[in-house]
């Protein structure tokens, strides 16, 4: 089966499309082809002359996936061309009757319809990881946002306590590129332990995913959505380090609904128990999704 994927170039968005055709890949045997999406005066251009240049060297596809609202239209465009089913990964800025299927986190609160599959949260490729490293953990930071009010004095506390509290264990802490500049200076001068210093500008990606799949113990910034699900994916005990709510009413519903579930333990609670809740084999939405499609008769 051959699937087109379209990207954005945008990880967060990446992440959730290489999520679902690794998982459909798992289910059948595929070919997948990526494609950068066009311009809108480009998509409108190839639409009326009923055409799609970036595919010309391409089988023609099974299936079309993508997320991102820069998606969209190159992924209609492609279909109304060469034939296939669009599979949009989020709420689309566009009428969802034009898409095959949509994919979309709960949160954003979709009636049911035949072609929408809802989720707890957005997919990507993490596998869970039976053989965890007990002595492995792992923090991720992120950094300003719209939704959240990010605190140094506050991160940093919570780090600090986290590690001290946790002797037996080896810690690596990762930056973004919204981290302010000198947290992770500030908090391996606090800790005064052999902290590993995983700096975004010098860390891929996929690496990162490594130390998520390997860590048995996973502390997270709360304005790191994508990277709370990541790691839950993993099958790691993780915790969440607060942040004030600014707006982010959507991401505070979905990691209350977490915490209310008991698959994820706020830096509040911990700090009273001292505990995390084990990590799961159940939870991975990508899978799901995959499966669903297939049950669907999609593929």
């Amino acid at each position: 089966m051959n699937i087109w994927r379209f990207t954005d170039g945008k990880p967060g968005h990446d992440s959730q499309s290489i999520g679902l055709c690794d998982a459909i890949g798992r289910l059948t045997v595929v070919s997948r082809f990526d494609i950068e999406t066009n311009s809108i005066f480009d998509c409108i251009s190839h639409f009326l002359l009923n055409k799609f240049p970036a595919g010309k060297t391409l089988p023609d596809p099974d299936l079309i996936i993508g997320a991102g609202h820069g998606t969209h239209f190159s992924m209609l465009v492609a279909r109304n061309a060469r034939g296939g089913k669009v599979i949009v990964l989020m709420k689309p800025s566009l009428p969802l009757a034009l898409f095959d299927y949509c994919i979309i986190p709960k949160h954003d609160k979709i009636s049911e319809k035949n072609n929408i599959i809802t989720t707890s949260g957005s997919l990507n490729p993490i596998q869970f990881n039976k053989n965890k490293s007990p002595d492995r953990g792992l923090i991720l930071l992120g950094g300003l946002s719209r939704h959240y009010q990010w605190d140094n004095e506050s991160v940093d506390k919570q780090i600090v306590k986290i590690i001290k509290e946790s002797p037996g264990i080896k810690w690596a802490i990762a930056d973004s590129p919204r981290t302010p500049g000198t947290t992770l200076t500030n908090i391996r001068n606090k800790t005064n332990t052999n902290l590993e210093i995983l700096n975004y500008s010098e860390t891929s990606t996929t690496e990162i995913r490594e130390y998520i799949f390997k860590a048995s113990t996973i502390w997270i910034s709360q304005d790191s959505v994508s990277m709370i699900y990541e790691s839950l994916s993993s099958g790691a005990s993780v915790g969440l380090i607060e942040l004030r709510n600014k707006n982010g009413v959507k991401a505070e519903n979905t990691i209350n609904s977490l915490i209310n579930e008991n698959m994820l333990t706020s830096f509040s609670k911990w700090d009273k128990c001292r505990t995390l809740p084990l990590g799961t084999s159940g939870f991975n939405e990508a899978n799901r999704c995959a499966q669903t499609l297939l049950d669907r008769g999609v593929f």
